[in-house]
């Protein structure tokens, strides 16, 4: 895929900010309430929720999809291309059957999740599903060659096995 696809918006610039990382955070976080919080996506026909706990203002999702773990200190440390690309997750979370996505079940800390991953443009969408609801996770770019290994070889394996997972339109 040399081009995105249609339906994926922009992911902001933070140059366009002019280096004032409030308004760009604002502008990140409004992004975040209107997909997520102001109205709720659908995938599979089950509404999608999230952690709506809050810490420092704003929904514990909203910072595992805007900042990465610091190893050395264990704390959330913003992720300038993670906050950029926050457009980005409803539209992918709406277009599972497109085929520029790969989608796949795991298992991880004890539940069934949803992998959508774009990996021509280095970004997967994790969901957790529920009895009734799906729950976003964390969304996060896929840049680091051993992510990418790790992540290409459970689709492989997961594609061979089964039939990917229903895909909502």
């Amino acid at each position: 895929m040399s081009n995105p696809p249609k339906w994926l918006p922009e992911a902001l610039r933070y140059e366009d900010f002019k280096g004032d990382w409030d308004k760009f955070l604002e502008a990140v976080y409004k992004i975040f309430q209107r997909d997520f919080k102001h109205s709720r996506p659908n995938y599979g026909g089950h509404p999608l929720d999230y952690d709506s706990t809050l810490e420092d203002g704003k929904e514990t999702v909203f910072w595992h999809i805007t900042s990465s773990i610091d190893r050395a200190t264990k704390d959330r440390v913003p992720d300038l291309r993670r906050c950029e690309r926050v457009p980005w997750p409803r539209p992918i979370i709406e277009h599972p059957g497109d085929e520029a996505l790969k989608v796949w079940r795991n298992r991880r800390t004890g539940e069934t999740r949803v992998l959508l991953w774009l990996d021509e443009l280095d970004y997967i969408v994790v969901l957790a599903e529920k009895p009734r609801v799906m729950v976003l996770v964390t969304a996060y770019c896929t840049d680091r060659k051993h992510t990418r290994r790790k992540l290409k070889r459970e689709w492989d394996e997961y594609s061979e096995k089964q039939t990917p997972p229903s895909r909502a339109t």
